[in-house]
């Protein structure tokens, strides 16, 4: 048991160390931006399991990536990604009591969905350039998801100054 703790720890520090290695490779290699004022406002909405989710420990409010992960990602799958269906409610919820699993909103939304540079094709994260992550284990046709998308909607027209929205879905993504 002692040996398995020792792993996970060493998995979680490699881990850590790869995404501050990915960070300084985006800082150095950083163009600078085009941004073209004139672009319609674009929202993103990724297909399933195209979004990036997070798991909230209810007890002590930590949180940590565990999907999409690089190192360690069966552990962290097995985890806290597995999962049941609760009839009662509707919704799929985690065999881990304590975890709650939450789809980040950073950037934007653009962070669920982060594989993305916008600068390079003259968008600009929060006034042309949105996503919408979504946790892809659940219904899209869940009534919090849809309340979501919908003030998601409100506030992409809000900051883009009222322009026509230009939403750009893949698979499960397109919820209509």
């Amino acid at each position: 048991m002692v040996q398995l703790l020792e792993q996970s720890e060493m998995t979680m520090l490699l881990e850590e160390i790869v995404q501050s290695v990915e960070l300084w490779l985006k800082l150095i290699k950083k163009p600078q931006p085009y941004v073209d004022p004139n672009l319609d406002p674009v929202l993103l909405v990724p297909g399933i399991a195209g979004s990036i989710l997070n798991a909230v420990d209810d007890e002590n409010g930590t949180e940590e990536r565990v999907w999409v992960r690089i190192l360690g990602a069966d552990y962290k799958f097995r985890t806290k990604l597995w999962s049941r269906f609760d009839p009662s409610t509707g919704k799929t919820v985690s065999l881990d009591p304590k975890a709650r699993i939450v789809v980040p909103e950073g950037r934007y939304g653009l962070e669920a969905i982060d594989a993305l540079d916008p600068d390079m094709w003259g968008f600009q994260e929060g006034k042309t350039l949105f996503g919408f992550g979504y946790d892809f284990r659940q219904s899209n046709r869940l009534q919090e998801t849809l309340d979501r998308l919908a003030e998601k909607l409100e506030a992409v027209y809000n900051a883009a100054g009222g322009k026509k929205i230009n939403i750009i879905t893949h698979s499960m993504g397109a919820f209509w």
